[in-house]
């Protein structure tokens, strides 16, 4: 099959990697489908570049053990589903279940050579071992926090209002008042310090291009995207059931989100629960369509050499890879180079389906190896990125290697070309 129709067939099943909500035993065909190709561990062939940078899967390269693999787990399903062998069997099975970042890298390749679907069947593991008790500590805490202060920080509702500290301009609060837009900043965002100025840039940006915006305040709830990844879909639905009938309610024409899990759960996962009257679109998509329109004028920057990575929920899940790199070529000054694993076959930034939270070692190890590739195969000033959760981790990788990388989140070189306009 030539490569133009593999591309093809991806599009068309993109669609499939989504939540579905079905029980493990649903999957019996599928996890028998697995013929151990090991396609779920290295780039695909015709897009590998070089040994050094082959890996695909971040559990299965950390762990240095098949079991962690894709294939690996779809074994362990199948074992499950027939009863060769019980949840109690070995005390390693949580920990191979839940080191993995669900970030779709198996599933994109395993759709193309298998047309099979792992990443659901590891929803369905993950969703079987919360109804049994089996939730990893670190994650109980996580359905804790939810519940208490409806954010996956364990931070009080008032902090989602300290990024607004600062600004010259006052954000409608909805649905107190009314807007044409809603941003929703997600959680990490308003509540780790350490990326929070960049939703502050963000706002700044949308007030430039003459956007009528608006956020909740401190009566946002999380999306619920990870409480579903790490199996608690029932917490999930009654976010999604909440959120939506709080979103219909506003009148608003369309919500925009800097989050990358964020789009992902509304644009994929949502409409599985119920509708949605507004547009979801991701901030590089609306910040795309201002620039298109002529509401956001950038003039030249210094020369600055920048790489992209693709954050998994909004390039392998959503589909977004294009929007991101046409910003970044449309700025003046700005050189854009690709790293060796981009777009459908990106490397995680380590830091989904609760990894960041059970496994931190592994966590930080995988966004070192990411920073690591920007620097060799790119020799870039800059990585960029379009999700908190990817600048957060890679935040943490540089502090820890002392690497010589920024960090920046594609709105602030927006924000640097939005100063030198009519230069």
């Amino acid at each position: 099959m030539i490569k133009k129709e593999v591309d093809r067939l991806e599009l068309e099943k993109r669609k499939y990697i989504r939540g579905r909500f079905k029980e493990l035993e649903v999957y019996r065909e599928e996890v028998w489908h697995c013929n151990r190709c090991n396609m779920c561990k290295e780039v695909f062939g015709w897009y590998m570049k070089s040994a050094e940078f082959s890996d695909l899967c971040p559990s299965f390269t950390f762990n240095k053990y098949d079991t962690y693999s894709s294939q690996g787990k779809m074994h362990i399903a199948r074992s499950l589903i027939e009863g060769d062998m019980e949840w109690e069997d070995s005390e390693e099975l949580l920990h191979i279940i839940y080191s993995c970042d669900m970030c779709g890298a198996c599933n994109i390749n395993c759709l193309r050579v298998m047309e099979n679907n792992p990443l659901e069947v590891f929803k369905a593991l993950r969703a079987r071992a919360v109804e049994k008790g089996l939730a990893l500590p670190e994650h109980k805490r996580l359905f804790e926090s939810t519940i208490k202060h409806n954010n996956l920080l364990d931070a009080p509702k008032d902090e989602r209002l300290k990024w607004t500290e600062g600004l010259d301009f006052k954000i409608k609060t909805l649905p107190q008042e009314s807007a044409d837009v809603l941003l929703f900043t997600g959680c990490m965002y308003p509540l780790e310090t350490k990326v929070r100025d960049t939703l502050k840039v963000i706002a700044q940006v949308l007030k430039a291009g003459g956007v009528d915006f608006g956020f909740l305040g401190a009566d946002e709830k999380c999306c619920g995207l990870m409480q579903l990844h790490v199996g608690e879909v029932g917490m999930f639905e009654q976010l999604a059931k909440d959120n939506i009938n709080t979103f219909n309610e506003l009148g608003m024409k369309t919500l925009v989100t800097p989050c990358a899990h964020c789009y992902h759960c509304f644009a994929y996962e949502y409409p599985e629960v119920g509708e949605l009257r507004f547009e979801v679109l991701h901030i590089v998509q609306y910040l795309d369509r201002l620039i298109e329109q002529g509401k956001i004028k950038m003039g030249k920057l210094p020369r600055e050499i920048v790489t992209y990575h693709d954050p998994c929920d909004l390039g392998r899940k959503s589909g977004v890879y294009d929007t991101p790199r046409k910003i970044l070529n449309t700025i003046n000054g700005v050189e854009l180079r690709e790293m060796e694993r981009i777009k459908d076959q990106t490397w995680c930034c380590g830091a989904g389906g609760g990894v960041l939270e059970a496994y931190p070692a592994q966590s930080i190890w995988t966004a070192e190896e990411r920073i690591k590739e920007a620097k060799v195969t790119t020799g870039s000033d800059t990585l960029v990125t379009a999700c908190p959760w990817c600048e957060y981790n890679f935040r943490n990788a540089v502090e820890n290697t002392g690497a010589k990388m920024k960090i920046n989140n594609i709105t602030e070189l927006i924000a640097r070309a939005l100063n030198k306009e009519g230069e």
